[in-house]
């Protein structure tokens, strides 16, 4: 029997640990934390395509970028600082890893993209992802409304997303304001990018809202369609101010209040019950 050659000894070996070690750890953290806001080799989302990450920038600052790109950009890197501002200011969440954890992130990052280049494919399939709104129809994006407003509720009983979001939309008489507008959140990132965070929130608030009342699958595809009816519509909309007659409402009533007030409680006795009683008996002894 001939010995094998090193060579192919090392291939082996190698593609042995690819399969069994370091990057499978690094594949369910990728999936986990990452495959929400980026692709490998799948084209941009709502982060950069991450397929050749290590020929544009060291492991160090990969591995630094993605521990706190917050802590990076403010800090002011030029680098951060400029993938920060490319796409739209969305800022990355820190993720719950440690140093290890993050360079299996990048190891297999860094082997699945030498694959998919070189174009061995044999041991995986890459699945081009579907058009989630192919067959959608006007319906999808009714109950895409009714939910995000929460007229309807949602199957695992999660918050709405008008609780915190706002969009541009007639319809829409009143939202929340303590997170980021989505009215042109489906032209930035895609119905893959926004189904994707809907599926699995990769912000903390989100993350934590969320975690025991996951979406449907059917409704990731009505919010996805109604974000795009939103985004396409936007310029059709008129948002309407309604502070003016809320100050005129809220004057009016507090006068009408006011002038209540008075009417009601002009005639109400304004002393003590028994005055009267020891006025009496007080000019008596007197």
């Amino acid at each position: 029997m001939k010995p094998i050659p090193i060579r192919l000894l090392m291939i082996i070996t190698g593609l042995m640990f690819f399969n069994t070690g370091f990057s499978q750890e690094g594949n369910a953290l990728f999936q986990t934390h990452c495959t929400a806001c980026h692709t490998i080799g799948g084209g941009r989302r709502v982060g950069p395509d991450l397929i050749n990450i290590l020929d544009k920038r060291s492991l160090e600052w990969t591995v630094s970028f993605i521990r706190s790109s917050q802590t990076m950009i403010n800090s002011g890197d030029p680098e951060a600082m400029a993938i920060f501002k490319e796409y739209n200011k969305i800022l990355m969440p820190d993720p719950p890893l440690t140093d290890n954890q993050t360079r299996s992130v990048v190891e297999y990052i860094s082997q699945l993209g030498k694959m998919i280049l070189s174009g061995d494919t044999t041991s995986f399939s890459i699945k081009p992802e579907p058009d989630l709104l192919a067959e959608t129809s006007p319906e999808n994006i009714r109950k895409g409304l009714l939910m995000f407003t929460g007229k309807k509720r949602l199957t695992n009983h999660g918050p709405s997303c008008g609780a915190c979001h706002k969009v541009r939309d007639d319809r829409v008489f009143t939202s929340g304001v303590l997170a980021k507008e989505l009215t042109q959140s489906f032209e930035i990132m895609g119905s893959a990018g926004v189904a994707a965070i809907l599926r699995n929130p990769p912000f903390p608030v989100m993350t934590a809202a969320y975690a025991k009342y996951p979406l449907t699958e059917d409704e990731v595809i009505d919010l996805t369609a109604y974000l795009k009816s939103v985004s396409d519509e936007r310029v059709y909309q008129h948002p309407r101010d309604y502070s003016m007659l809320f100050g005129i409402a809220g004057v009016f009533f507090f006068f009408v209040s006011l002038a209540g007030t008075y009417i009601f409680y002009a005639g109400r006795k304004k002393l003590a019950v028994n005055h009267r009683i020891l006025s009496r008996h007080s000019r008596t002894i007197n």
